[in-house]
């Protein structure tokens, strides 16, 4: 992939990251939608989030995916195809549930069933990230970042907006086969990536392990506990400083965000509508936001942009506040949320473009999971308690708090620069940071 062009690169990975969001945007902002819809509690509405935990459990089977491959298809695509088949598949299961024992309560099926989407995805984005890393070059990350993101935004709203809105015109089981076959259709790109050799090369520590007699079905080197590579990345020079903002900074956005469709459900607007202005208003804005973002962070460099970017999210929090407790035109809901969606592509171009100088090359796929692993991990605990401090506080305060403590997180950005990682650094080197 190293030597195709760059549209193809962006292209491939917008299509990946959308075939990551679509489950994740059903899973995060329909789901709460039709639950409070049907008188859920809040503090349960948060709680579901708990099912997510595959994103922040995967680096326990990263170095897996890293080093275990089918020669013959290449060291991402023997992961991402299949995973994308899979993913059609569950897709389809969820077409066969019956609403009607949803409407009663029945969720276990449901849930059984984002608990292996999860799974599917997360895995399937340790593959993505290792071939996002290792194909784009430093001077290439910002831009390609915010192609990520616009892609990965761009799946959550189909997910969780375009699926409200087919359910409600086509009904649940006609609603999930549109989906499945949108899934099929943005696989097509991946049948045409073929890998450049370089990527499929062991890390030294490992080389000496892949025997020449070694039948052609899947890769033979050693993989290293997921522990161990866990401990080696995280005791890397000065790292722990650049991991404790990498994982505080979502955390006050997610806090926050994860009561914005229940307080849509709870201000009267009907599913259409709350689909609508997440699929069609929200698509466009986090489009646009993580595009911006990624060519900001080139202009502005990459610093600059985390702060800049960072401010923005805290400050798009409190549009829900001021929407809290009020009678608001449908016109004042639509400018919050795309706000919202804009500003939180923004921050998620520049979050992950760092992410991506700290890692190894040898190790992408695996290092980028780490850190992706450990910032799910707080930010779905802040996801998971949302509910509690809506409940508690009542929505207003809940977006204020959000705020706060989004704005705060960005007070320790001078203790990560003050001795940033070397890996950075050096990636820093090669553009202006």
């Amino acid at each position: 992939m190293q030597d195709r062009g760059v549209v193809y690169k962006l292209s491939l990975l917008f299509c990946l990251y959308f075939s990551q969001g679509l489950p994740f945007g059903f899973f995060s902002h329909a789901i709460p939608t039709l639950l409070r819809s049907n008188g859920v509690d809040l503090e349960i509405i948060g709680l579901v989030s708990f099912l997510a935990f595959p994103w922040g459990m995967k680096f326990l089977w990263a170095p897996w995916v890293d080093r275990w491959h089918i020669p013959a298809l290449g060291q991402r695509k023997s992961w991402i195809l299949p995973l994308q088949l899979v993913a059609i598949g569950l897709l389809l299961g969820f077409s066969l549930i019956d609403t009607e024992q949803l409407a009663s309560g029945q969720w276990f099926w449901l849930f059984v069933l984002l608990g292996l989407m999860n799974l599917v995805a997360a895995t399937q984005d340790i593959a993505t990230d290792g071939l996002a890393v290792q194909a784009l070059p430093p001077a290439q990350r910002g831009l390609a970042n915010g192609m990520q993101v616009g892609g990965y935004r761009v799946g959550m709203v189909f997910g969780g907006g375009l699926v409200l809105v087919l359910i409600a015109q086509v009904g649940w089981h006609y609603g999930f086969v549109a989906l499945a076959v949108l899934l099929a259709l943005v696989t097509v790109p991946v049948l045409f990536l073929r890998e450049s050799p370089a990527l499929a090369v062991p890390s030294r520590a490992e080389s000496s392990v892949v025997r020449p007699d070694a039948p052609v079905t899947a890769s033979r080197v050693r993989t290293q506990s997921a522990w161990r590579v866990l401990w080696h990345f995280i005791r890397q020079h000065h790292m722990w400083r650049w991991l404790l903002v990498m994982m505080l900074y979502k955390v006050g956005d997610s806090f926050g965000s994860a009561m914005g469709k229940p307080l849509l459900v709870d201000l009267g607007l009907p599913l259409d509508v709350i689909g609508w202005i997440g699929g069609g208003v929200g698509m466009g804005a986090g489009i646009c936001g993580a595009i911006a973002g990624g060519i900001w962070v080139q202009r502005l460099g990459r610093v600059k942009a985390f702060v800049i970017f960072g401010v923005l999210q805290s400050v798009s929090l409190l549009g829900y506040a001021w929407l809290a407790g009020r009678e608001v035109s449908l016109e004042a809901v639509v400018a919050v949320n795309a706000l919202e969606h804009f500003a939180g592509g923004m921050a998620t171009a520049a979050l992950f473009t760092l992410m991506m100088d700290a890692c190894r090359h040898d190790e992408a796929g695996t290092d980028y999971t780490v850190q992706a692993s450990l910032q799910v991990s707080i930010v779905g605990l802040a996801h998971g308690f949302s509910g509690f401090s809506a409940a508690a506080f009542g929505y207003g305060w809940h977006f204020v708090i959000s705020a706060m403590v989004s704005a705060l997180v960005l007070l320790l950005v001078p203790l990560w620069l003050r001795q940033a990682p070397d890996i950075q650094r050096s990636a820093w080197q090669h553009c202006k940071a």
